[in-house]
């Protein structure tokens, strides 16, 4: 999300999700949190795998749920992604992190070019959560890739009071996307919404 430096905070979660499996490998929240180690650090492959993993131990983990649909996002796998994130919301529809969920789907839609879509999947989560920075990424990249050039510097503009920080260096640093063609095309949404 932008709050914390990633490289001082992605050993220290990846040696503690280390650690749990070691204690219990059988631990379905140390296999999930292997899997966001290894999806902020752009290991797609063996995080599918961890979640996965996680999933088969505890096949309604809500949270494992939702975000194995992030990582089959960033693998370009929208259909599957979106199916991920809504089966979460199924399993545990009054979830603290169901906002964050409906924020997984509608970058799944997005990355599926669903534009309204995936706005209004943005804004359902901006509603449940209002400081939720994935969910103001999602609505302005997709209202500047639809043309919706006055809901997109209205959706910059809270994007940037929740993350300050955000410019094209930092969603070209730290987004985790597999494909180069996948970042271009989310780097491409937020030029047109008017980031820099």
């Amino acid at each position: 999300m932008g709050w914390a430096d990633r490289a001082t905070a992605v050993p220290i979660a990846e040696r503690a999700a280390l650690a749990a499996i070691r204690a219990d490998s059988e631990d379905p929240w140390a296999h999930h949190a292997l899997g966001c180690v290894y999806l902020l650090t752009r290991r797609f492959d063996d995080s599918l795998a961890e979640f996965e993993l996680a999933l088969r131990l505890n096949p309604n983990f809500s949270l494992a749920q939702g975000f194995y649909g992030l990582a089959l996002s960033y693998c370009s796998r929208w259909e599957e992604a979106d199916r991920a994130a809504r089966r979460a919301l199924r399993l545990s529809p009054r979830d603290p992190f169901s906002a964050i969920f409906t924020g997984i789907a509608a970058y799944a839609q997005f990355v599926g070019r669903n534009y309204a879509e995936a706005m209004r999947l943005a804004r359902e989560a901006i509603r449940q959560r209002s400081d939720f920075v994935g969910a103001h990424r999602v609505l302005t990249a997709a209202a500047g890739m639809a043309g919706h050039s006055d809901v997109a510097a209205a959706a910059l503009q809270e994007l940037r009071r929740a993350q300050p920080n955000i410019s094209l260096g930092w969603i070209a640093n730290e987004m985790p996307v597999r494909q180069g063609s996948e970042l271009e095309h989310y780097l491409e949404a937020f030029r047109r919404a008017g980031l820099k």
